[in-house]
């Protein structure tokens, strides 16, 4: 090869690398900021991306019904296990699947806890739960099978540059949001979603000897089975959790069945918070924040259960854990929280 082609190839690579840091760029400064408010989970996943390598003991993923109800911040102060939260607002479980490929890239948990309600979700995911699951990510191979797997061939362009997508912010964006695009913060809840409400909810009882098991669909059964290999193929183990859910709606207890269905198939085990509200003492008057979500009171009852599950499988102290850190955010949080 001569002179002038490999000047020529230079040139183009040069270009090419120029042309993706500026999309990069430009796609940071005009997609949407949620970096504040409960659902900020650009930063819940920046707090990751920056957390030690191999830190945490466990994954937690899944729709709001896991970011609601699991806080790693209670379990690390009931048991020094130290764990995050990977889950975006209805998360489809085929988005679950790349995302927990995305935390093995850093982190060697023990524990894959899944929360199965997403196993009601449909095929095709709205527009807006797609962009929560697919903006937070780092540009990656794995960000583009994500979007892959869930987006029309059409309108990957739009995910993949997102700056496409918010054309119509080209000209309104402002120089705070600019600088935003530089100043990656981080959110210390550990992905976990602090919520304060007076709910006056219904425990409800799941009572699946009465259920059928219903047609989750091939996709959700699909990303089951991926989930469920790719956690083995990292020395992991996998564990449903089912949080409460509104136990009346036949679609939604159909789908539990079907999920505890798969999980003893599959050797899986199950804890299922549903059916132990009241042995838990969840106060319906107290410890919810809508009708099926829990907010900071009743999830700790749950995140201290989960903690001492995890104390009674002897994991060993994890010697990369920051744990001053972890301190600091937990001081932190019980401020603010109580």
């Amino acid at each position: 090869m001569n002179k002038e082609k490999i000047s020529k190839i230079i040139r183009a690579t040069a270009f090419l690398l120029c042309a993706v840091t500026v999309f990069c760029v430009a796609s940071s400064i005009y997609e949407r900021k949620t970096y504040s408010g409960a659902w900020n989970y650009m930063g819940k996943l920046n707090e990751f991306y920056n957390m030690e390598e191999n830190s945490v003991d466990y994954i937690g993923l899944g729709s709001s019904h896991m970011y609601c109800t699991l806080n790693p911040l209670e379990v690390w102060d009931e048991s020094g296990i130290p764990g995050f939260v990977l889950a975006t607002q209805q998360q489809p479980l085929t988005a679950t699947y790349y995302y927990l490929k995305e935390a093995f890239k850093t982190q060697s948990p023990k524990y894959v806890i899944l929360e199965g309600y997403m196993a009601i979700g449909g095929e095709q995911a709205e527009e807006g739960v797609i962009y929560d699951a697919v903006d937070p990510l780092k540009p990656s191979l794995n960000k583009i099978q994500l979007i892959n797997a869930l987006v029309d061939e059409d309108d990957r362009p739009n995910y993949i540059f997102n700056v496409l997508k918010y054309h119509s912010r080209w000209k309104d964006v402002t120089l705070k949001e600019a600088e935003l695009a530089f100043d990656h913060k981080d959110d210390i809840y550990k992905g976990f979603v602090p919520l304060n409400g007076s709910f006056a909810a219904v425990n409800k009882i799941p009572d699946y000897s009465k259920a059928t098991a219903g047609d989750i669909g091939e996709h959700n059964k699909k990303a089951l089975a991926d989930i469920l290999a790719v956690t083995k193929e990292n020395g992991a183990e996998l564990v449903i959790m089912i949080a409460p859910y509104d136990a009346e709606n036949e679609k939604i207890l159909s789908a539990m069945k079907s999920v505890r269905d798969w999980a003893e198939e599959n050797s899986v085990e199950v804890l299922d918070y549903s059916l132990r509200l009241d042995e838990l003492s969840i106060d319906p008057a107290a410890d919810y924040y809508d009708g099926s979500h829990l907010d900071t009171s009743g999830a700790a009852k749950i995140s201290r259960e989960i903690a001492k599950y995890l104390e009674n499988n002897a994991i060993a102290e994890n010697e990369n854990v920051n744990k001053e850190k972890w301190n600091s955010d937990l001081d932190i949080y019980r401020k603010n929280f109580g």
